[in-house]
């Protein structure tokens, strides 16, 4: 009987220490997506632009080819990764996205 209950405890533990954390770190947005040009001739590749305004887009790493259509207008959840995107630009380098869903808007 003892050993019934040292073991019921030590379950009990294992399972309240090992609760995932469900801290949600992505972001949504909507955008144009739009194709920045070849990246082996220093384009951007394929874009998601947030604000045309000002300039603002987002580097996908994962854009499913069914959305790759200028103009189409998507609304998406991303988290940003650790890889540079194809910026040529000044540091820090613009981070690429990892998209989390995606749909047309």
């Amino acid at each position: 009987m003892k050993k019934l209950i040292l073991l019921a405890c030590i379950l009990t533990i294992a399972i309240v220490s090992c609760k995932k954390n469900n801290e949600d770190t992505s972001t949504c947005t909507t955008a144009k997506v739009h194709y920045g040009g070849d990246p082996a001739a220093d384009g951007l590749g394929w874009i998601l632009v947030t604000d045309s305004v000002s300039g603002k887009y987002e580097a996908p790493d994962n854009l499913d080819v069914m959305y790759k259509t200028e103009g189409l207008l998507v609304d998406f959840c991303y988290v940003v990764t650790d890889k540079d995107s194809n910026c040529f630009c000044p540091p820090p380098l613009k981070k690429m996205i990892h998209i989390i869903s995606i749909k047309q808007h």
